[in-house]
């Protein structure tokens, strides 16, 4: 009857993993017991150091160890196998488990020092894992762990800085608190850009995943061959995460000063017309900030844009900044010799306020200390901007005009600057009358 009862219980074991899963994970394990048949504690942890840290592959072992009494030096392939299934594979509860353990927290909760240490060792592993990848040559480390600690406290700022918005934090250290199991699991489940991470680093490790690492960084196109770029990998995966999913996929370069010199003719003839964008600016005291545009840029004085536009600081501190709601000034851009209008680029805000603002006479700008358009702070302590370098990124797929499409377009079409001045007069193209409107 026992033994009968013995055999119930493993025909009934769940399996997480499905058979090519299974493979994989065991192929791992045979190749660290080697000709022994098993393996030693000391030969798995070094293995999850690769992966991790040391601090962080000890406190594995401990995962590996749990419950097994006595307490063995070493491990069966079918042992670890079966361990890393639910850890893997199985409930909230068990992926919290391993999360606060791997973090140095326990079932009470976590404190907020190791939480930040936790993900910045996660986010350093998944880069390195990834950026080796075809998709994935044009980017860089950039500045190293400096940018991947400024992105990880943006990533845990909820967490961090628990009711406050970004604006409200800026430039504040976050607190050391200790946070309850309940509080984490609440945090943890509205954060799937920390869960991807730590799901990807842990698949990588014990190559549990059949198809490869999830790629949260774009694939970067139209990239010249010599290019200084101005954001890390970290900073290109915390923008893409803040994107609209369907512009995630791709990056196209258009524009940086160190390709195309400083020139505002040559900057707006690079992104005018070419779908959303992202603009980074760094100013001479090495601030880097910038702003997400979702529409394409026309020359116009006059707003345009979505709520979908933010701005967005990266250094000396990294958050983004949504729309208030409060108007619809989100995006200007215009060069218009005779116009009382301003001549130049701004986000957010008004004439004379803008939350970020680039004017013609290239190389110079301004931020404000307020923002009505996004809930943004003064993105650079210096109100007057002296830009040291910009760079200019068309995200998502590229839209493709056909060629009765352009055919269509009349010499105003082809001439923003021109049609902005007869708009401003009060002068409607007459064209217009005379032709089906456009589908937007």
């Amino acid at each position: 009857m026992g033994a009968e009862g013995s055999k119930k219980v493993v025909r009934e074991q769940k399996e997480y993993f499905t058979p090519e899963e299974r493979q994989n994970v065991l192929a791992v394990a045979q190749k660290l017991a080697g000709s022994s048949g098993n393996i030693t504690l000391p030969t798995l942890e070094k293995h999850i150091a690769k992966w991790y840290s040391p601090e962080i592959a000890s406190r594995f072992i401990k995962v590996f160890l749990r419950g097994k009494t006595p307490t063995p030096t070493s491990l069966t392939c079918q042992m670890l196998v079966d361990t890393l299934g639910p850890l893997t594979k199985g409930t909230l509860e068990q992926h919290l488990y391993l999360t606060l353990t791997l973090a140095g927290g326990d079932q009470a909760g976590v404190d907020s020092d190791n939480i930040v240490k936790y993900l910045e060792v996660i986010l350093g592993a998944y880069l390195k894992m990834v950026l080796g990848g075809a998709g994935c040559r044009g980017w860089s480390c950039g500045s190293g762990h400096k940018s991947i600690g400024h992105v990880c406290r943006a990533v845990l700022h909820d967490l961090l800085h628990a009711g406050a918005s970004f604006k409200e934090t800026w430039r504040k250290p976050p607190p050391k608190a200790q946070y309850s199991y309940e509080v984490f699991e609440q945090w943890y489940l509205g954060h799937s850009l920390f869960t991807t991470l730590e799901t990807e680093v842990v698949g990588g490790c014990f190559s549990v995943s059949t198809a490869g690492p999830t790629n949260l960084l774009p694939q970067p196109s139209l990239v010249p061959k010599t290019f200084p770029n101005m954001l890390s990998a970290a900073q290109v995966l915390f923008l893409n995460s803040a994107l609209p999913t369907g512009l995630q996929t791709e990056w196209r370069f258009l524009f940086s000063t160190a390709t195309h010199g400083w020139s505002f003719s040559i900057f707006m003839k690079q992104i005018v017309g070419k779908g959303p964008t992202l603009l980074i600016v760094e100013d001479q005291s090495g601030n880097k900030f910038g702003g997400f545009a979702s529409v394409s840029w026309e020359v116009k004085p006059q707003f345009q844009g979505t709520p979908e536009c933010f701005l967005f600081a990266l250094e000396p501190q990294t958050g983004v900044f949504h729309s208030t709601g409060y108007n619809t000034n989100f995006m200007y851009l215009n060069y218009l010799e005779k116009n009382t209008m301003p001549n130049g680029l701004g986000m957010g805000g008004r004439e004379e306020l803008f939350g970020l603002w680039l004017d013609y006479d290239f190389g110079k700008g301004s931020v404000s200390p307020t923002c009505t358009t996004f809930r943004s702070p003064q993105l650079s302590p210096n109100q007057q901007l002296e830009i040291k370098s910009m760079e200019v990124w068309a995200v998502g797929p590229e839209e493709e005009d056909s060629d009765e499409e352009d055919g269509k377009k009349s010499a105003l079409d082809r001439n923003p600057e021109a049609s902005a001045m007869l708009e401003m007069m009060g002068k409607g193209r007459v064209s217009d009358g005379f032709r089906e409107g456009d589908k937007d």
